[in-house]
């Protein structure tokens, strides 16, 4: 069930009515040999610079979200929306070994704050 679905519930059915048609489902995730795709973007893990978590608030529910700084390419945020959220995070804790394993129960507490954290970076060579 989708996150908007799941609000409509909360709602009686005037209410309901009166929401934002549903948006299109987020975009799945699907692990390449050297990165991942979402929708049609092809990132490459080499090319991770940063790995950012924080949460949304969506009033009667929170939102999980990943954001991806890349080299030389446009930030690429994820959310636990997508289909192959749970594979994709089990590939990014064996690419990024020191992503803490309990991140993600971390970031959901306390409930509705955004508890944003980096969970990696990239350390450069000068």
């Amino acid at each position: 069930m989708g996150l908007l679905s799941r609000l409509r519930s909360v709602f009686s059915a005037s209410a309901a009515d009166e929401l934002p048609a549903e948006p299109p489902p987020a975009p799945d995730i699907l692990l390449t040999d050297d990165g991942f795709t979402v929708g049609a973007r092809t990132v490459r893990w080499s090319a991770v610079t940063r790995v950012t978590t924080y949460k949304i608030d969506f009033f009667a529910v929170d939102c999980i979200c990943l954001s991806f700084e890349l080299d030389g390419e446009p930030t690429l945020e994820l959310t636990e929306e997508s289909n192959g959220f749970n594979d994709f995070m089990d590939e990014l804790h064996e690419r990024f070994p020191t992503i803490p394993a309990d991140w993600y129960a971390t970031v959901m507490q306390p409930p509705f704050a955004r508890n944003e954290a980096v969970l990696f970076t990239r350390e450069t060579t000068s």
